[in-house]
């Protein structure tokens, strides 16, 4: 069992890892909306003022903005998961991971051409310019290698002392050279193995490319149930960023991942939106975020108890509103999973609906937060995209009837088994008067994990506040987090994760600062 809890962890840190570089697109999305509406041949000639050059000049400058993250992810995702697993020297292991991933690509390149099997002037499928580098695209699995390679030697390695003729190179000077040898020998691997890997996804891509609605549906399912553990990322993640989300020649240039085809789909002028391509960049989620998880929180106020419906809504309102406009669902999604689980497995299973339903009315509008959130999407990407097949008027229509399914059938559901949604606790639990309100709440949080010499470590995700601890039993119970203001806690091997939305990195910052924590 432990090894199981060692290896669970690993994957949560992995998955918490992995959003720090996929949460610097929402910018990225939102610029390369409005960049690629404002210069779409249809948008342009339907208002005079966009054809004045220096307005469509501004246009492309935000387009190239989003477009430089977009062709330079790999090496983001090498540079973040090398300080995100660095315990020290986080600026050296970020050097590192450039300094890896320029060797990986141009040791490959060197060995590529040298058997004959790349050609910088014909680059074949499974080929691109890296960084200026003619080598196999590895996309971001060969950054996120990098990046792990690094970690480890970092970690292993930053402290070392060398005899007194190497002495030099002691110490953090050793990372970027025993980075360079060891990132050879991954470039010389992954030039005979890699063209294997990337045959294989293709295979696997085509055949779930290829089941349509019932892969839709699968993917809806898994995405929100793996959501509780912390372990969706690996589901859509994949899809985002490899040929697992399909490739497609876009004005001559091969794109691979649903995230890459999309907006090369959008900057190009006469290219139509595909929802085959569309499907695994969360077409449902803008239905379910935007519609569904609102009439889910509906059905839970009028669920309230007459004297806490006031505190209810404020409660369900905050939760509602990243929700709604950016995608971030976990705070409302919280508000029921540990209290009723049930209603969490009809969630899964009414967002696997949203996504087959999108699949088959054609609905090509993205709805993570890596296009700006399903309200601006919907926006930039649908209605001033309507010319490229975003077929975004199906949005509202199935919002309505998604509203009207989760709020009838939570309501049916609370009512029928009492569940215990916000509102509805038993007065001997819960009560929102009792809230603890402090100026000094960081105080009340390091209390309530044990007090400062119980805290082995601090981190923090999207939503949550992930602390390991000595002793688990000098951790606060459910009932006192809930007064220091958590949506709820989840009790791991070594500690807890408590459920603060927003706040939680925050909160991270805060109190690593008053516990001297690097």
């Amino acid at each position: 069992m432990k090894n199981k809890g060692s290896l669970f962890e690993k994957f949560q840190k992995l998955g918490k890892v992995l959003m720090t570089p996929v949460m610097i697109l929402p910018i990225v999305g939102i610029l390369m909306g409005v960049g690629s509406a404002f210069t779409s041949a249809n948008i342009v000639q339907s208002f005079s003022f966009l054809q004045i050059e220096v307005v469509q000049l501004f246009f492309k400058i935000l387009k190239a903005m989003g477009t430089t993250v977009l062709n330079n992810l790999a090496i983001i995702f090498a540079v973040s998961v090398a300080v995100g697993y660095a315990k020290k020297e986080k600026g050296i292991a970020a050097l590192s991971a450039m300094i890896g991933f320029l060797t990986m690509h141009n040791v490959m390149s060197t060995i590529l051409i040298g058997l004959g099997k790349l050609d910088p002037s014909a680059l074949k499928t499974g080929q691109s310019l890296v960084l200026g580098i003619p080598s196999l695209d590895a996309g971001v699995f060969g950054g996120i290698l990098v990046g792990l390679l690094v970690a480890y030697l970092h970690n292993k390695y930053y402290k070392i002392q060398l005899p007194p003729i190497f002495s030099i190179f002691s110490g953090t000077k050793f990372i970027p050279v025993i980075t360079i040898i060891s990132s050879a020998v991954l470039g010389l691997f992954m030039s005979f193995v890699w063209p294997l890997f990337q045959n294989v996804l293709s295979y696997m891509g085509q055949i779930i490319y290829n089941s349509g609605a019932a892969g839709s549906l699968i993917y809806g399912v898994s995405e929100r149930a793996l959501l509780p553990f912390g372990l969706h990322h690996f589901i859509y993640l994949p899809f985002f960023f490899t040929n697992l989300g399909g490739s497609m020649v876009i004005d001559g240039t091969l794109y691979e991942g649903a995230v890459n085809i999309y907006n090369a789909m959008l900057a190009a002028k006469d290219v139509m939106f595909d929802v085959n391509i569309t499907r695994f960049i969360m077409n449902g989620k803008v239905v379910m975020a935007m519609f569904g998880l609102p009439g889910a929180a509906l059905a839970m106020y009028h669920c309230a108890k007459a004297d806490k419906k006031k505190a209810t809504k404020t409660l369900l309102i905050a939760a509602i509103i990243p929700c709604f406009f950016t995608g971030i669902t976990e705070p409302i999604e919280f508000a029921f999973l540990f209290v009723a689980p049930i209603l969490f497995v009809v969630h899964a299973g009414f967002s696997g609906l949203a996504y087959l339903l999108t699949y088959l009315f054609n609905v090509n509008v993205p709805g993570p937060s890596s296009f700006g959130g399903p309200f601006l999407s919907t926006i930039f990407n649908g209605i001033m995209q309507a010319g490229k097949g975003s077929n975004w008027i199906w949005i509202p229509i199935l919002g309505v009837f998604f509203f009207a399914m989760y709020y009838f059938t939570f309501r049916f559901l609370i009512q029928k088994f009492d569940l215990k949604t916000p509102g509805r606790e038993d007065e001997d639990t819960q009560n929102y008067d009792d809230v603890i309100k402090t100026d000094d709440i960081i105080s009340e949080i390091i209390a309530g994990l044990g007090g400062q010499d119980n805290i082995l470590s601090v981190d923090a995700c999207f939503t949550r506040l992930r602390v390991k601890v000595k002793e688990k039993e000098l951790v606060l119970d459910d009932r006192g987090w809930k007064a220091l203001g958590a949506s709820g806690v989840v009790r791991v091997q070594d500690g807890v994760q408590v459920i603060y939305g927003a706040k939680a990195d925050v909160y991270k910052s805060q109190i690593r600062e008053v516990l001297a924590m690097d």
